[in-house]
């Protein structure tokens, strides 16, 4: 039997859960599983779903309240005979489990980070989550760290279910190098510090250029990069930070790219600076690629980096360790590529998109085997 999964997210893109949801749309057993997508607006995902061939419907909804949103995607369910619904984040998660609700529809929520909120939605957000937590039918989260912040707000633990998001390998290991280092005209001998990650408050940059100034001082030949689009809230106050610590010839912002393979290549160290961390995605990315990382003890990354062995793992908000760690991979080349080496091969092990996709289908499965037929 061939069963039609709804995937559904509330932003879109380009970010990890965003490629999460591309990859289990377009990679999922074609044979067994039929995809369509519901998505707010237009913009990078709908692109790279519909090159796919794979169905996008819009749906936007203005406020938490608004039930457009939920009427569209009713309406869509029924239409298309849908037999079980995957959202990600935590509003798409709501409003999926309401019609899920609704339609008598089996629900799916993923989980890409904490459920945290500022004081001023506490209500609205506790509110989200009694429905999610009463409603869904399995709760996926991407780190065991998620699972027990979940565990600590009342889900219930039989139905959280871990599934570490992966990485298509072929993407990482056979990008060519030389490309960035050709487009901003650096010499080999540059060494080149990088950070993929869209630029937002949980992601810490502020260290991550306070630790550049740093390293600076105690090598000059370094250059940064970070690579991810801007939130406009931080932009302003980010760029007058690189400009107080002298760096505006050294530290480049990048925005979006779509070459990220290509730019890891070039890197000599991977940096991930965040403040609070679901999995991260672009760690792994880094990792498949060969590279030595440098990345807080934020969540999610404990899980993926072995301290010392598959990278180094620094506390959080700690510009200071986090430039000394730099030094030591840029002054111990040795100790690097063995990181570097080993990273891959844990990539390889645990991380595959192949896994990832493999999980979330036995999930799928194991969901729709157990509904009663009409």
């Amino acid at each position: 039997m061939k069963y039609t999964i709804l995937h559904t997210i509330e932003t879109g893109g380009p970010g990890g859960a965003e490629s999460v949801l591309l990859a289990l749309a377009t990679r999922t057993d074609c044979t067994r599983f039929r995809s369509l997508v519901l998505l707010p607006h237009e913009g990078w995902l709908q692109g790279k779903l519909q090159e796919k061939g794979i169905p996008v419907f819009l749906a936007k909804s203005n406020v938490w309240y608004d039930l457009r949103l939920p009427k569209a995607m009713a309406r869509l369910i029924r239409r298309e005979k849908v037999d079980l619904i995957h959202s990600h984040l935590g509003d798409q998660n709501f409003y999926s489990c309401v019609v899920g609700r609704l339609t008598g529809t089996k629900t799916v929520v993923t989980y890409h980070g904490s459920p945290q909120c500022p004081e001023t939605e506490r209500l609205r957000s506790a509110i989200k989550l009694w429905v999610v937590r009463h409603s869904a039918d399995a709760i996926v989260v991407v780190s065991d760290y998620l699972k027990r912040a979940l565990s600590d707000l009342g889900f219930p633990v039989r139905r959280i279910v871990r599934i570490h998001n992966g990485v298509d390998m072929d993407r990482f290991t056979a990008a060519p190098a030389g490309r960035l280092r050709a487009e901003l005209n650096y010499q080999n001998g540059t060494k080149l510090i990088g950070m993929v990650a869209n630029l937002r408050e949980s992601k810490g940059y502020e260290y991550f250029i306070q630790a550049a100034r740093k390293v600076t001082d105690s090598i000059p030949d370094t250059r940064f990069v970070a690579i991810g689009e801007f939130d406009k809230g931080i932009e302003a106050r980010l760029r007058k930070l690189v400009r107080q610590v002298s760096l505006e010839d050294r530290f480049i912002f990048l925005g979006f790219r779509e070459d990220v393979p290509d730019i890891l290549r070039d890197l000599d160290v991977f940096v991930l600076s965040s403040i609070s961390e679901g999995f991260s995605l672009a760690t792994v990315e880094a990792m498949a690629a060969s590279k030595p990382v440098v990345v807080t003890r934020s969540g999610g990354p404990q899980e993926i980096v072995e301290d010392g062995r598959t990278g180094l793992l620094v506390p959080r908000a700690d510009s200071d360790t986090l430039a000394e760690k730099i030094c030591q991979l840029l002054r111990n080349p040795l100790e690097a590529g063995t990181l570097g080496r080993n990273a891959k091969d844990k990539v390889e092990r645990n991380f595959s998109l192949g896994k990832m996709v493999s999980d979330y289908e036995a999930l799928y499965d194991r969901l729709l085997d157990s509904t009663p037929q009409s």
